[in-house]
């Protein structure tokens, strides 16, 4: 080595310049021989005003002997002034001790100014307050490409070692942040070599776990690690490296970034067992958006890390899919990112099965179908499990909300074939909806188990009977508590049937389990009102299934086997409860509904008593309004009007119309008929017409009847008066024979017809005696009339003889009577006056009970006040004179 460059940088006390020239010399001819100052100081950074740097200087080392050492100081060369100061040279320090010895295995030589105490001590320079230490600046700035790394860092090693304090306090953020900038690939190394040592002296500080501000720029950083090796550095800054390098990976990586995943290009240079992961345990993308960008992001990985140790790759493969908390993530990173063989799947596949099953974890039933629907059609054979699992877990979950999207989409899992259930796994799904407190839950179970039963299902432990009643029984329970079936009855009935109509093709077959679930069905329908359940035929008709409508069939049947029915109001409401009917007209809307009336209608006959046919007659004239319903009944009758009982009843109705056309009705019926109105009547026989048109009894005809029967009893009460009140006396011999005969045709009423009194000869008996009877009839009540009738029958001793009565002695009577008459109408003329008192009496006999009343309270009231009171006083004597039956009239007036 005969010549070499230095370069020298001092920090020499701030403002040394106003003394003179900042030089370097030494003891070689260079430097000037301790006395030329040839080696002159400038300030590079206007920045750092204490800061001083040589020109690099080239020495010789051919007139230097081996062991002899190159020495210098740092100097202030004062020259001769005008105002006569001679020129003076100043070294720094104070003793030939402080000379320095050329570093010559270094071009840089660094050094503080050793203060002198010639020079006024405001240029005195404390060392370890140098506020502007430039010498790590100057390593930067003079790192120009990448052969001058490894020297620079070697360089600011070498001022770690010589100047720590002011290299570290020097080596902050700031100096970091400050320099980003330059975009040189190096320097950028260097200033993370800078991050890894000061990251290292703060963890051993009382910063542990020393994170990056958050507004550290690390992506600029992370770039300069594009293709970087480590043998670009000294091989003791590996640590420090890695330390900066993960600082910086866990940084980026926390702030949503993607620029560390650059270290995947280099892990097999700085990290080969990946221990970085472990600054990222705690690292999650919240959002879809950031963990879809990060897998994108992630594809690069997949080149960088073939060929790794199985182990590593297993912990990397890990930790990528514990990130990925959705599963188009997951399956795009288990196809996109990781590379596979049966080795590494073997050993990564339960992992990867328990991130499905926790990124499923919360879904409810929507987003569980969605997922497996998005699930690879590759990897559902393997996944299908877990997706089930889950399923059975969503049923079994008492607090789970089960809205009709999320009852579609369990619906839907139960019956996707992809899915491969198991026969427990039906049995548990199907057990778990009977118990449900949904009812759209416990509504969709006939289709569940009806999917169950079209495929390979067996239930070898026979548990289905008990779910299927255990479900049916709590169905029927929501829905009679269901809101829209609170105050509807007649719905639930319904919708218990269809519900049976929805399990019937499944267990109509199966006998046992059918038997329970109708006995099930039938109790609760039992529970309902009569009325609810004879108002459901109108919607049980919609049920197409014939069995099931027999099923409510046989139930109303059995409500009406237990009732006695009556032709009257109370069955009519039924029927038309049966029928859906409001007007008064009967319309069967079904045959559901005919069936029912045609039951019904045997039942009454069942129970019709009646003994002979006018009782039988009058049975169904009572029943008017029930019959004539029946037989103007519209819709589906056709059955109900064929029916025996309703043919019978018809028959029987237009049998008696034709007794009274014909006049060949007993009077007795006839009696009994007519005490019904006319229109009654008459709508009675007109509803029972069979042919349109056809009329069986008119009303006009009605009327004639009613006449006929009429004039018949009045014919027998006027004999019957005549014969016991004018001739019923001891000298009359023959009257009983009349009487018995006017008897005789009462008691024969209900053997004799209307046509047989119509005949001419049928009064023949009393035939001489009619007259005097209809004239004396009109007399009945006069007593006057019977007076002089009596007197006369008293005076003729000839009048023993109801004929000699009637023919002789009624004129005689009439003739007096009349005399009388004339001699009554002079009681006109009678005085007003009299008139007058005789109605003022009557006036004060009515108010007796009022005078007696209100004396009786004035009673009470003197003895509630204690006034003094006896029996002998005005009050107690007005009191028992009312009371005095025997008080005359007049004293009422006085």
């Amino acid at each position: 080595m005969e010549n070499n460059i230095f370069t020298f940088h001092v920090h020499l006390p701030e403002e040394i310049e106003k003394c003179g020239q900042p030089v370097v010399i030494g003891n070689v001819k260079e430097l000037g021989l301790w006395e030329k100052p040839i080696v002159k100081l400038r300030q590079p950074f206007p920045q750092n005003p204490t800061y001083w740097q040589s020109e690099p200087v080239v020495i010789s080392f051919l007139n230097v002997q081996v062991n002899d050492d190159i020495k210098y100081k740092y100097a202030i060369h004062m020259p001769r002034s005008y105002y006569g100061r001679e020129e003076k040279i100043v070294f720094e320090g104070n003793y030939d001790s402080d000379n320095r010895i050329l570093d010559t295995v270094r071009s840089d030589q660094f050094c503080i100014w050793e203060n002198n105490f010639e020079i006024n001590q405001r240029f005195h320079i404390n060392p370890n307050m140098i506020n502007d230490f430039a010498f790590i600046d100057y390593v930067f700035n003079s790192i120009k490409s990448p052969d001058d790394l490894k020297d620079k860092i070697m360089i600011y090693q070498y001022l770690l070692t010589h100047f720590k304090d002011l290299t570290i306090r020097t080596s902050s953020l700031k100096f970091i942040f400050n320099r980003l900038e330059d975009k040189l690939q190096e320097k950028r190394l260097f200033l993370c070599l800078v991050l890894g040592y000061f990251v290292q002296r703060q963890k051993m500080g009382n910063y542990r776990h020393y994170k990056l501000p958050p507004t550290f720029p690390s992506q600029c950083l992370l770039e300069a690690f594009e293709d970087y090796k480590q043998e670009t550095l000294p091989s003791d800054t590996k640590e420090q490296m890695y330390t900066a390098i993960t600082t910086l990976v866990q940084h980026n990586a926390f702030r949503m970034k993607f620029d560390w995943l650059i270290i995947f290009t280099i892990a097999t240079e700085v990290d080969p067992g990946y221990t970085f992961l472990d600054r990222l345990r705690a690292l999650k993308y919240s959002s879809d958006n950031l963990l879809t960008k990060f897998i994108k992001e992630a594809e690069m990985i997949k080149i960088y890390t073939e060929g790794i140790e199985l182990e590593t790759y297993v912990k990397l493969a890990k930790w990528l899919i514990q990130l990925c908390h959705n599963m188009d993530s997951l399956f795009k990173l288990w196809s996109n990112v990781l590379s596979h063989n049966n080795v590494f799947d073997q050993h990564i596949f339960k992992c990867f099965i328990d991130r499905v099953r926790e990124d499923i974890s919360h879904d409810d039933a929507v987003a569980l179908e969605d997922h497996f629907k998005r699930l690879p059609k590759a990897y559902r054979n393997d996944f299908s499990y877990v997706f089930r699992d889950h399923a059975l877990f969503l049923l079994e979950s008492p607090n789970n909300k089960w809205t009709n999207p999320n009852i579609n989409a369990i619906q839907s899992l139960l019956q996707n074939e992809n899915l491969n259930w198991h026969n427990e796994e039906i049995i548990q799904s199907l057990e778990f909806i009977s118990k449900s407190q949904s009812f759209g839950l416990l509504n969709i179970f006939p289709e569940i188990l009806d999917g169950w039963f079209r495929s390979d299902f067996s239930d070898t432990k026979k548990r289905i009977s008990t779910i299927c009643v255990n479900w049916f029984t709590l169905l029927l329970t929501k829905l009679d508590t269901y809101e829209k079936n609170l105050s509807n009855e007649s719905n639930f009935i319904f919708l218990v049937f269809q519900q049976l109509e929805r399990m019937y093709p499944l267990l109509g077959l199966r006998i046992n389990i059918w038997r329970d679930l109708t006995g099930i069905a039938i109790e609760r329908v039992n529970g309902c009102s009569e009325s609810r359940i004879f108002a459901a035929t109108k919607l049980v008709v919609q049920i197409k299934q014939d069995d099931i409508k027999k099923l409510f069939l046989d139930t109303v049947k059995e409500i009406l086997s237990k009732t006695a029915l009556r032709t009257n109001d109370q069955l009519l409401n039924k029927i038309f409860t049966i029928c859906g009917c409001k007007g008064e007209a009967l319309e069967v809307p079904n045959l559901l509904s005919e069936d029912i009336l045609c039951y019904i209608m045997i039942k009454l006959q069942s129970q019709s008593i009646a003994s002979d046919p006018s009782e039988y007659h009058l049975d169904i004239l009572g029943a008017s309004k029930f019959w004539n319903i029946i037989f103007r009944a519209t819709g589906n009758v056709k059955n109900l009007h064929s029916s025996l009982f309703v043919q019978r009843v018809r028959m029987s109705v237009n049998e008696l119309g034709g007794l009274l056309c014909e006049k060949m009705i007993e009077i007795q019926l006839l009696q009994q008929l007519l005490e019904y109105s006319d229109e009654k009547l008459f709508q009675h026989f007109d509803a029972a017409v069979i042919k349109e048109n056809d009329v069986i009894i008119s009303r006009d005809e009605i009327t004639e009847l009613r006449k006929l029967y009429d004039n018949y009893q009045l014919q027998l009460e006027i004999l019957f008066k005549f014969y016991t009140r004018f001739c019923s006396v001891v000298q009359v011999t023959d009257v009983n024979c009349y009487i018995q005969d006017v008897n005789q045709n009462r008691q024969n009423s209900s053997k004799l017809k209307l046509k047989q009194i119509l005949l001419s000869d049928y009064w023949a008996f009393h035939e001489k005696i009619l007259d005097s009877a209809r004239r004396c009839y009109e007399f009945n009540k006069s007593q006057t009339f019977r007076n002089i009738f009596d007197a006369c029958l008293q005076e003729d001793a000839a009048a023993t003889k109801v004929e000699y009565i009637a023919q002789n002695l009624v004129p005689i009577v009439f003739e007096k009577y009349n005399g009388i008459c004339e001699q009554f109408k002079e009681w006109e003329n009678l005085k007003s006056y009299k008139s007058q008192m005789f109605v003022q009496t009557l006036d004060q006999l009515s108010k007796i009970p009022h005078w007696v009343e209100r004396l009786e309270w004035l009673e009470k009231v003197i003895g509630l006040f204690e006034v003094p009171h006896n029996e002998y006083d005005w009050l107690s004597k007005s009191i028992r004179t009312l009371k005095d039956d025997s008080m005359k009239l007049m004293h009422l007036n006085n």
